[in-house]
């Protein structure tokens, strides 16, 4: 349990909108509580003089005050006993401790120190939506992009061969150029891609050579003509000017180009660096050109974009807790227009299961803000570890051999997951993962698990049929045709649910992944491993949801945002000193982190504590 003194928590109060206008003799008589009556209690033999409280403050622990109000009635009622103090004083001085204790219950450092269990009583919250996401206005779509399927022999051979080169880092092409060469030892530096990498690429190519037949119709096709100057410099012009993209597009299309350009002429390189194959030079320096626009247009639109995700680390966990709530057995029934709480009753352990991975993963996201990779790559035993320190307290270590920077350091990502993930992780590893393999066993349990008992479902059978005749109950207030069409609704989609177990069967024992899609929509991808966007929009809708509900406003943060969340929390409490442990914990450099928060720090944010003590 992390240690925060009661200093530290009297410092946090003297600053919150709490303490405004309360006075000093509030203070006064809050610290007469504390001195007096509670800490010679808790800390036996304390005698402070209000000298030597506040140095003491500093020591004692404020955890230690979870009960401090039944120890102040206690020995209060003590004092009024002997006659030392009077009911009324006694009042003026519980006043002041029970408002202080009432602020510290609602600090989201103070509920991390006791977390509370969810228990089988417990009712979730009522789901508040939070509005539509905004939209970027620039296209989306690539309808102009070629179709493998529709590739010419030709251009399909030249991209086989080319996707051989780009996941093997050139091994092939070298083979062949020794054995051609004997005794040849000096070759270009290529790097081996991963297969999404790859796909990436792949995708850009299509696109470029999609434009290409477009504005040359009678033209043939040709990786080669991506590695032309002239003609990609065209087609930076038409996305960024006539499709309205930004220059990024510009940029990956010519990295691509240099890719296929390496691979074109492999055979006549005889530097590591490239640069006695001038094409290669000149597709570099437009790369150079195209990022540079980039790099500017960037800093022009992230503040604009930043408005949409902005969220303090300290709204970060307050949403934590919340997503948290979400997890309860139960479920509120509301009337929709005063949001008044109507009755409950119990919920689905799909919906509980989907809603503990949720708020787990943003969680880890949240007081572990590794790359989300690496979270889709925790399997327990192989790069997630249970461990026991010296005293018997378990944590979690995390081991990736496989990760987005190991082709350039050379070495794992080893680190320490933060002791307040440890219990949720053994709640989802040792119950819910293997409640969730147990379901898809058979039919019946994989229908029980979504809230579809047998005679549940042969109810919903019957009240269709019954409805196609004509026959509804008297207490339906909606039309037959109203209520036969939303019970054939209800009806498809668990028909939908039931043909999807042996897939969902098949998707779960195909992996060892530790968290996975629930895919609500799509019952057939349910149980594959997490994608990037599957994590992405996961926790975007989660934490948008919970801000409109604790806030009153959506914040759209997605994974990656709460990563430059992290490094800009870091440094403005001031712990610059970790800020560089901070970022080999994340895997990032210091410049990565500094570059992290100064892109969403604003000028505001950074002079607001120092405009009035600068000189000093």
């Amino acid at each position: 349990m992390k240690s925060y003194s009661l200093g530290y928590a009297l410092s946090l109060w003297s600053k919150s909108k709490a303490a405004k206008g309360v006075g000093v003799s509030f203070e006064k008589n809050l610290s007469i509580a504390l001195r007096l009556y509670v800490i010679p209690s808790l800390d036996e033999g304390a005698k402070l003089s209000p000298k030597t409280f506040v140095e003491y403050c500093n020591k004692f622990p404020v955890s230690r005050l979870q009960s401090s109000l039944a120890v102040f009635d206690q020995q209060a009622c003590v004092a009024i006993n002997s006659g030392r103090l009077s009911q009324v004083t006694k009042n003026i001085y519980r006043s002041a401790l029970q408002r202080f204790l009432s602020w510290l219950d609602q600090q989201v450092w103070w509920i991390e120190l006791f977390p509370s269990p969810i228990n089988n009583h417990d009712v979730a919250p009522f789901r508040i939506h939070s509005r539509s996401k905004p939209r970027s206005e620039q296209p989306k779509p690539y309808e102009y992009s070629l179709q493998k399927p529709h590739l010419s022999e030709h251009l399909s051979g030249q991209l086989e061969s080319y996707q051989q080169f780009r996941l093997t880092g050139g091994k092939s092409a070298r083979q062949r150029r020794q054995n051609r060469q004997a005794g040849e030892v000096r070759r270009p530096k290529t790097k081996a891609v991963k297969l999404s990498t790859y796909k990436k690429e792949e995708h850009i190519i299509l696109c470029f050579l999609g434009w290409y037949a477009q504005t040359y119709p009678n033209a043939s096709l040709d990786l080669k003509l991506l590695t032309d100057p002239a003609s990609l410099d065209d087609y930076a012009f038409w996305v960024t000017e006539v499709r309205g993209t930004s220059h990024a597009r510009a940029a990956s299309a010519a990295d691509s180009a240099i890719a296929v350009a390496k691979w074109l002429n492999y055979d006549q390189s005889r530097r590591r660096n490239w640069s006695d194959i001038p094409i290669v030079m000149e597709l570099k320096d437009l790369l150079n050109e195209y990022s540079e626009i980039y790099e500017q247009e960037k800093k022009r639109n992230t503040s604009e974009k930043w408005k949409n995700k902005k969220l303090t680390h300290e709204g970060a966990r307050q949403v934590v807790q919340y997503l948290k709530s979400l997890c309860a057995p139960n479920y509120g029934k509301h009337n929709k227009e005063t949001g008044e709480f109507l009755s409950h009753g119990k919920r689905s352990n799909s919906a509980i299961a989907r809603a503990w991975q949720t708020y787990l993963i943003t969680k880890i996201l949240v007081y572990c803000p590794v790359r989300q990779e690496e979270i889709r790559n925790y399997i327990f035993g192989e790069t997630l570890f249970r461990k026991e320190d010296e005293q018997g307290n378990p944590y979690y270590v995390a081991r990736l051999l496989e990760h987005k920077r190991s082709q350039t350091t050379g070495r794992p990502r080893h680190y320490r997951l933060p002791a307040i993930l440890t219990e949720d992780l053994d709640l989802w590893t040792f119950k819910w993962r293997p409640l969730i393999l147990n379901t898809v066993k058979t039919s019946d349990e994989w229908m029980e698990f979504w809230g579809f008992s047998s005679d549940k479902v042969e109810r919903l059978h019957q009240r269709v049929e019954a409805a196609s005749r004509g026959e509804i109950s008297d207490k339906v207030v909606s039309s037959v045709g109203e209520y036969l069409e939303r019970g054939e609704i209800k009806l498809r989609g668990v028909e939908n649910r039931l043909a999807a177990w042996k897939t969902a069967k098949e998707n779960l024992e195909s992996h060892k992944s530790l968290f996975f899609m629930f895919a609500k929509g799509h019952a057939e991808s349910f149980g594959q491993p997490h994608t990037v966007t599957s994590v992405w929009s996961m926790v975007s809708e989660a934490i948008s949801g919970a801000t409109q509900a604790l806030f009153g406003e959506p914040r759209w943060t997605n994974p990656h945002a709460l990563r430059h969340i992290a490094e800009k929390h870091i440094r403005q409490i001031g712990k610059q000193k970790i800020a560089h442990a901070f970022g080999t914990l994340i895997g990032h450099s210091k410049e990565m982190g500094d570059a992290y928060a100064k892109q969403i720090t604003s000028e505001y944010e950074q002079t607001v504590n120092i405009v009035d003590s600068w000189w000093e």
